[in-house]
């Protein structure tokens, strides 16, 4: 009877031994190297005409370079590409898009401000003939922040309450945290844009030790967006799905600041989530689509292309 425990003792032993040595198939968090990885294309269009601001877009989408499966987009002077992940027990769609020129890069409000109309980012993306659109910061519902749009001041109420984000003349993501009035001052580029929420999420390459405004909901598990910078002219949309979605949890602030860092990003700017969470590729709602919740929204940040159509007239 002795032996015989200690043989069964001896087998369990090994079998424990064995469990620890050899790699579960399911790891226990998912790495950084499991994340689809940034791959910059060559635009053919490395140089195009910019286009003005207060002008209307020029050209229309070519129907013919959307990709299958609305997995993105190629023309000569745009290029968008999206896929899919997983982290946190939820799912992640990253929109890598690359312009040729800053000015592919603008903003549109729902009606002039400081109408607080909202409409479909579907609606708007199909006004402006965009590429691609996400949601703004929805800055119409509150009354803190410096606001700029498409080159022009639409709001000077300084606050420290929210982080500004600010994409200059060359396209680059600036933000500032808890700006004051002599911060936004001081800028000294050339402001195309400037939003107000946040927080700034990465800077420079690092994390940012955040700003946690309650509005912001840091704690909650929920659906999440950024735009990011990765290299000059080349960009990431970060969107998460959320709890209303099925086999997601949604991300609380700390762990969408962790999945931005993690891919690589320059820069990352929360912008409004929740429901309000829009991504739009072909003029149609394509992130977080399970919940069948299409937000009405204030404004979006598209990009266009700035080729015409294979075989249109210029």
């Amino acid at each position: 009877m002795g032996k015989t425990l200690i043989r069964i003792l001896a087998v369990l032993a090994v079998l424990a031994l064995l469990w620890l040595l050899v790699p579960s198939a399911t790891p226990l968090a998912i790495g950084e190297e499991a994340y689809p990885v940034y791959a910059p294309v060559t635009l053919e269009a490395q140089q195009v005409a910019p286009i003005d601001y207060q002008a209307a877009t020029p050209y229309a989408p070519d129907p013919n370079a959307f990709l299958p499966d609305k997995g993105g987009y190629m023309d000569p002077s745009i290029s968008v590409r999206v896929e899919y992940t997983r982290a946190y027990d939820t799912t992640i769609q990253l929109t890598w898009v690359q312009i040729a020129d800053a000015s592919q890069l603008r903003a549109e409000l729902t009606k002039p401000y400081p109408s607080k109309a909202t409409a479909r980012g579907d609606v708007l993306s199909k006004r402006v003939q965009a590429v691609v659109a996400i949601n703004d910061d929805n800055f119409t519902h509150r009354k803190e922040g410096f606001i700029a749009r498409n080159g022009q001041v639409l709001r000077t109420n300084y606050s420290e309450l929210y982080d500004t984000l600010i994409i200059d003349d060359k396209g680059d993501l600036h933000i500032i945290q808890s700006p004051t009035e002599e911060e936004i001052n001081a800028f000294s580029g050339k402001m195309i844009q400037a939003l107000s929420f946040g927080p700034g999420l990465v800077i420079n390459g690092e994390k940012a030790e955040m700003n946690l405004a309650k509005e912001y909901t840091p704690h909650k598990e929920t659906q999440r967006i950024a735009l990011c910078q990765m290299d000059t002219l080349s960009y990431l949309i970060v969107a998460t799905e959320g709890p209303e979605n099925k086999g997601s949890t949604g991300l609380t602030m700390e762990e969408f600041q962790q999945l931005c860092f993690d891919l690589g990003v320059k820069q990352a700017f929360n912008l409004d989530g929740g429901s309000s969470s829009t991504v739009v590729l072909n003029h149609k709602k394509i992130n977080s689509l399970s919940t069948g919740k299409i937000r009405a929204i204030g404004g979006i940040l598209y990009f266009v292309t700035a080729t015409p159509a294979e075989g249109s007239a210029e």
